[in-house]
């Protein structure tokens, strides 16, 4: 089975996000089943590293990365969307020149990634699965970033609907994104496959608090760690508040990380006089198990209302180092039924700062409750969410995808459906598997130029000439028209 992989970010990103996730789950693939074969398409750009480029061509693991020049997203929401419509334009280019694949696995990074396996698709017929690690634009229309009821807004939420609609699978991080995208996205049960992001219980594994991360840094007491991305999705007021509140006992919060919110945290940090939160980089890989075994807790932010929409991964990474977890975010949300489901620890609202303050004091009063939460956290990982078992059901994903595979047509109303979709009109195409849809659903796509073309006799239909151009007959009554449509 060969299987080609669409993201931005791929090894060696070893600092967290899509890119660390789906290099670990190609190997996790490649080692397990034997007949599968996996190309990647990506950038040459790394999410977090500065430095030189990436070298174009690449095989690891056994695994085949082929690396495009495209541009770095900017600061700006324009300039971040024509870098991700660049990337998505090339890797099409590039996937049209290989050889054809089984199946496409595609995730949400750039948010447009899916356009470039959407297209390959309508011309190959290749079904493709698509990850939503990140629903956009509703995710940015959550967190204000968009305005809900905008030209642009609605374009990409039609162009969203129609990725999912179209792809052979949509697997999706949790129950609660599930949910969202069946109740506004229209997408059937049976075309959603719920598989957690997972982890490598042998990369991390429990021990002794007395780390070398701990003696580098001088943290002593009880350790409150967050270690991820600094994104907008994060609440971390609520953490700096119950920091503050703490400040009294022997508690030490730390978070590493970097993200959009930083620089927020530092002024935070700064202005109030917090003494109690330290804040470090990201660690190298070889030594992130011993900065997470460090912690005597661990914390997981989801900003209220982001349910459905994203789900926080680094909750897995705190699992298999048997740490307990404090999750402030929604009960709907994945990482807050996790946590209740196994009983490796607590749920706290996003906005409750002293919630938090009673979570932590809790904890810090009880060792015996944490240690035993700690315990549940590392055995409901290792049977339910490690990679090898991750691997397995994306395997049966994907297999079941590729038996889908039509033979290779290519499908001239692609590039018209897509301007059907910025222009907000009814796309000239039909679903790329038309007898799985109902009927309703298959009319709903039809326009009036498909009537015409149906209506339309076959010796009125252009006829290409032996110089490659088009020559378009007569219309009944008038004469025959000289001129040529290259």
């Amino acid at each position: 089975m060969r299987v080609c992989i669409i993201n931005e970010y791929f090894h060696p990103e070893t600092m967290g996000g899509t890119g660390t996730v789906l290099s670990s789950l190609a190997r996790e693939l490649t080692v397990q089943f034997e007949e599968v074969e996996i190309d990647v398409m990506t950038s040459r750009n790394q999410y977090h590293t500065e430095g030189s480029p990436l070298p174009a061509e690449e095989t690891w693991e056994g695994i085949r990365i082929h690396r495009l020049k495209s541009p770095k997203p900017g600061p700006s929401t324009k300039k971040r969307l024509l870098a991700n419509i660049v990337f998505s334009l090339l890797v099409t280019l590039r996937l049209l020149r290989q050889p054809r694949f089984d199946v496409l696995l595609v995730g949400t990074a750039p948010p447009t990634a899916p356009l470039a396996a959407w297209i390959y698709s309508r011309f190959t017929g290749t079904p493709y699965v698509y990850i939503t690690y990140d629903l956009e634009p509703d995710r940015a229309v959550a967190l204000k970033v968009l305005p809900p009821g905008s030209r642009f807004v609605r374009i990409l939420k039609r162009l969203q609907g129609r990725w999912l609609m179209d792809a052979g699978k949509v697997v999706v991080l949790g129950r609660c994104m599930a949910h969202y995208v069946m109740e506004n996205y229209a997408l059937p049960a049976d075309r959603v496959e719920i598989i957690p992001i997972g982890f490598d219980p042998e990369q991390v594994a429990p021990a002794s608090h007395c780390t070398r991360f701990r003696a580098m840094q001088g943290l002593d007491g009880f350790v409150a760690l967050y270690a991820g991305n600094f994104g907008r999705y994060h609440n971390f007021d609520a953490i700096l508040d119950a920091a503050k509140a703490l400040k009294d006992r022997d508690v030490t919060v730390a978070l590493v990380g970097k993200g959009a919110q930083r620089s927020h945290i530092e002024r935070r940090i700064k202005a109030e006089g917090i003494t109690n939160v330290r804040m470090f980089d990201f660690v190298p890989l070889d030594r992130f198990a011993d900065m997470i075994v460090s912690a005597d807790v661990c914390l997981v932010t989801l900003e209220k209302g982001m349910e459905g929409l994203c789900v926080p991964s680094k909750l897995y990474g705190y699992m298999a180092a048997g740490r307990p977890s404090i999750v402030l975010a929604g009960q709907s949300s994945e990482v807050s039924l996790v946590v209740a489901e196994s009983e490796c620890g607590i749920h706290v609202d996003p906005d409750d700062a002293n919630g938090l303050v009673r979570a932590i004091s809790r904890l810090s009063d009880r060792p015996e409750e944490a240690a035993r939460m700690g315990r549940n956290a590392r055995r409901r990982l290792v049977e339910h969410f490690a990679n090898s078992i991750v691997a397995g059901r994306y395997h049966g994903v994907l297999a079941a995808a590729a038996q889908r595979r039509t033979p290779a047509e290519p499908d001239c109303d692609a590039a018209s459906a897509i301007v059907s979709l910025a222009l907000e009109r009814e796309p000239a195409v039909a679903a790329p598997f038309p007898s799985e849809q109902p009927d309703r659903v298959t009319a709903a796509w039809r326009t009036t130029a498909d009537v015409r073309r149906e209506l339309r006799p076959n010796d009125a239909r252009p006829r290409a000439t032996s110089d490659g151009c088009f020559q378009h007959p007569p219309a009944p009554g008038r004469r025959p028209r000289g001129s040529t449509l290259r």
